[in-house]
């Protein structure tokens, strides 16, 4: 219960009790007052009566007599007045046969009146001539006092509701600095930072108010000061400092693994060489080369999307990889950038003033320096068929054998939406788990992997996902695969959580944005059991976006982690931002870890997220030892290679 509702309460019981207390005393004191007063009005009666009987009962007039005592029962409110005549032995007598009172009988048995009876010997002379008896009528003391007590009721609550309006509006003003460091103090626990908080005239509050201040700003400065440090060490480790793209190290690492998969998966190679800044240093003109260099890093980085890895390769080249690329693709994507590369040179038209572009598409296993020597090989030519036609797109050269290549790979873009659509509506897409494991080996989730299997023939997504882009398609697969996970979670709860990819281009489709709305709210059963994923570049690039969407989940109470985490090469203060329960993080930083540099890279990465406290997945692990140099770095999470190599089947679940 929060401080201001429990101040409202006790409040409210002090001025209850106060209230009850005097509503009690007034209740009492009318009742004595109006018993007291009872029996002064009998004592009043009984003696003008006395005064008003006496000469009738000298004349013995029983007609007056009868009179006087009929005047003055009508005239007050008595139960009954007696007058008994001694030497006749006659009694005159009128009594109020309805003595029943309007106010309930609980309230009669709270305050009771006691029935009055008082007598007087009516004298003639000396001689004692008649008794005189008078008794009240409780039920007009009754009545009385309900009057009273509906009015003093009614008069209390509206005192009372006027109290308990002045009482919010003041507490509400008096909390509301208080609500400003609670609600500051939630913020910095997320590490959100804002404006300070104003201060105010009240001392205590003031100094609190100054101290969380103070916290604030410190914290956010440590906070930007370790997202400094990670781009910092980053740059060292992995960044060209004049492009401030990628360096030649970090495309090898991204490279590597596609060297070795035995998994017929594929990815788009091209190699670009710019003349005119080659020219420049071959000039000796560092700054002019330098400044060519960042400026056509910039805008040839602005079509690259987030799955990609763009680099430096050299002074002069540029090389890009792009994951599971089909022809059509690469091609796109090449003439693009020399379009760009036209727009961006120099007007003065010198010979060698010129951009080509050799390209290859990796299939199979094979080496880096067989790789290289290929694209060498392709630029050669490419440069070679251009001849001194500047500005021009120079001839794209594909180093393939088509007999060599899988025909899924050949597809064109449309070719595999139509395809996509088609196992959708066929029923033909289907899930497979892998599992993320603690240091105990126990699964703490599984990842779902769609594929399409046709003619027994598996189709994973890798191979048709880029097709997907810019396209309804994207959408209407991942609402597919939702679909399918709902299902499997509901046949087989036991197996959970399952985080679901989300691509970007549903992220931007509103159609989905509906979709998911309905789905959250049909299915709050599944907020422990389904968790979403969305690839960095959605943060770094549509942050605003992507916070609808994250927004959205956590108003439902569900979790979402981030994917390729550190892959763009952008500033990480994006997480205080958004929050995630978890992020994975990018395969180049979970290798070579015996180097000091990539090293104490990957320790601030993991420090920003341990206090933030955001998990920490880490991809591609493929080996007991490398499980334990990410331990002590306080990485508890693996996904990869190894979690398909051991056998899982027998352990329990790790604690959710």
């Amino acid at each position: 219960m929060s401080l201001y509702n429990k101040f409202q309460i006790w409040l409210s019981i002090t001025f209850l009790i106060l209230t009850t207390s005097v509503f009690g005393l007034l209740l009492h004191s009318s009742h004595t007052y109006l018993k007291t007063q009872q029996k002064i009005e009998m004592t009043n009666m009984i003696s003008a009566l006395n005064i008003a009987l006496t000469p009738f009962i000298h004349q013995k007039d029983k007609v007056g007599l009868e009179s006087v005592i009929n005047a003055s029962f009508d005239s007050g409110f008595y139960g009954s007045i007696t007058l008994k005549i001694n030497d006749s032995n006659t009694q005159i007598q009128r009594k109020n046969l309805n003595q029943n009172s309007d106010s309930p009988e609980w309230f009669q048995k709270i305050a009771p009146f006691e029935e009055l009876t008082e007598s007087r010997v009516l004298m003639d002379g000396w001689m004692q001539a008649a008794t005189l008896t008078v008794t009240n009528n409780t039920a007009t003391g009754y009545d009385q006092l309900w009057a009273l007590t509906l009015r003093l009721l009614t008069a209390f609550i509206i005192n009372s509701l006027l109290a308990a309006i002045s009482m919010i509006i003041i507490l509400r003003v008096m909390f509301k600095p208080l609500k400003d460091i609670q609600k500051r103090a939630n913020e910095i626990s997320l590490n959100k930072f804002g404006d300070p908080i104003p201060q105010v005239n009240t001392r205590e509050l003031s100094d609190v108010i100054q101290a969380i201040n103070y916290m604030s700003k410190h914290i956010e400065a440590h906070y930007l000061q370790s997202a400094n440090e990670v781009k910092r060490l980053r740059m060292r480790a992995y960044q060209d400092p004049v492009s401030e793209l990628s360096n030649r190290e970090y495309f090898i690492t991204q490279l590597e693994p596609w060297l070795t998969s035995n998994t017929h998966d594929h990815c788009g190679l091209w190699l670009m060489k710019v003349d005119a800044i080659e020219d420049a240093y071959e000039n000796k003109e560092f700054d002019k080369a330098d400044s060519m260099v960042k400026e056509l890093a910039q805008k040839l980085s602005s079509f690259v999307d987030g799955r990609s890895t763009f680099s430096r390769f050299s002074r002069s080249e540029f090389i890009l990889l792009v994951p599971h690329c089909h022809y059509e693709y690469l091609e796109q994507v090449s003439e693009t950038a020399l379009n760009l590369v036209n727009e961006w040179q120099p007007n003065e038209l010198i010979e060698d003033n010129s951009a080509s572009i050799g390209m290859m598409v990796l299939h199979h296993q094979t080496d880096m320096r067989t790789v290289f020597t290929q694209l060498d090989s392709a630029l050669t030519q490419a440069r070679q068929q251009s001849g001194l036609k500047a500005f021009y797109i120079m001839k794209i050269l594909f180093l393939y054998n088509e007999n060599t290549i899988l025909p899924e790979f050949t597809k064109g873009k449309m070719e595999w939406q139509n395809f996509v659509k088609q196992g959708i509506e066929n029923q033909q897409v289907k899930i497979r788990l892998q599992p993320a494991i603690n240091k105990e080996q126990q699964i703490l989730h599984y990842e779902a992997f769609a594929y399409i299997e046709v003619d027994n023939i598996i189709y994973t997504a890798n191979h048709f996902i880029t097709a997907l882009e810019d396209s309804d398609v994207a959408y209407q697969f991942d609402n597919h695969v939702l679909t399918l996970v709902s299902k499997q979670l509901a046949a087989n709860p036991s197996k959970s959580p399952i985080t679901v990819n989300i691509s970007k281009d549903s992220l931007h489709n509103s159609q989905f944005v509906v979709f998911l709305t309905q789905m959250l709210k049909a299915n709050p059963q599944l907020r422990e059991t389904l968790v979403f994923e969305f690839p960095e570049v959605c943060f770094t690039k549509h942050l605003e976006e992507t916070k609808v969407i994250t927004q959205l989940l956590l108003q439902h109470s569900f979790k979402f982690g981030i994917d390729n985490f550190g892959h763009t090469f952008s500033s990480i203060d994006y997480l205080h931002q958004v929050h995630p329960t978890y992020v994975k993080l990018d395969f180049t930083y979970t290798s070579q870890l015996d180097d000091p540099a990539k090293y104490d890279l990957l320790a601030s990465m993991t420090r920003i997220a341990k206090n933030l406290g955001i998990g920490m997945i880490a991809t591609h692990v493929e080996n007991l030892k490398q499980i334990d140099q990410l331990v002590e770095l306080d990485i508890r999470r693996f996904q990869g290679f190894i979690t398909d190599k051991l056998e899982l089947n027998g352990h329990k679940n790790a604690d959710k």
